[in-house]
């Protein structure tokens, strides 16, 4: 970037190096426990809740502070069950996933997804999904694909805030994984959380 184009930035944000345009940040909210057990046994989208914005699935977002609020409302959410002590806490998790495939590593690119910008009142198709989503119970999970009976990999958008009046965060944002093959580039990421970048996690 020429200097003076840069210096005319009042806020100049990093600069955008291939790192950047390779990786994406992912943050999960969760609790220690909940941790513990995803970091032993992997993610399972048969424990993820049915009634959510895009359908059952693992949520993601891009903000770390995000994550932290998550992780906040599940320990709180823990503690009203009437658990006490310090055996848990919350804590968020941190999976670096490449955007595009390179050689044996698989990348976000090879998953059928679904993207949407706004979440504004008159966005229709946000929410006539998120609703759709939401009436999900147990007994009828709804899935993506009205009448094909399948999920879309990954679905990335604004949150709901309030889904039956149409009210969307300011500000915040979701990417989830509704299929093994979505998780599984999570899963990887976890097996390598020794060995590299590839998946942290922070106390909040």
């Amino acid at each position: 970037m020429p200097r003076e184009v840069r210096d005319s930035i009042l806020d100049p944000a990093p600069f955008w190096r291939p790192k950047r345009s390779e990786f994406i940040f992912l943050w999960h909210g969760c609790t220690l426990l909940e941790r513990e057990e995803i970091e032993q046994r992997g993610i399972d989208l048969l424990k993820c809740a049915p009634n959510t914005d895009f359908g059952r699935g693992f949520y993601t977002t891009t903000l770390q502070h995000q994550a932290q609020q998550w992780a906040w409302r599940k320990f709180y959410r823990w503690q009203s069950s009437g658990n006490k002590g310090s055996v848990n806490k919350p804590v968020v998790l941190r999976f670096q996933l490449r955007r595009f495939s390179h050689e044996e590593q698989v990348g976000l690119d090879r998953l059928t997804s679904l993207h949407f910008v706004l979440g504004d009142r008159s966005n229709d198709d946000y929410w006539s999904l998120v609703q759709h989503c939401r009436r999900s119970t147990p007994r009828d999970i709804r899935d993506h694909k009205c009448g094909q009976s399948g999920w879309y990999d990954m679905v990335s958008g604004p949150a709901a805030a309030f889904w039956q009046q149409r009210v969307a965060m300011t500000g915040a944002d979701q990417v989830s994984f509704h299929s093994k093959k979505a998780v599984d580039l999570l899963n990887v990421a976890l097996s390598k959380s020794s060995s590299g970048n590839s998946y942290r996690w922070f106390s909040v």
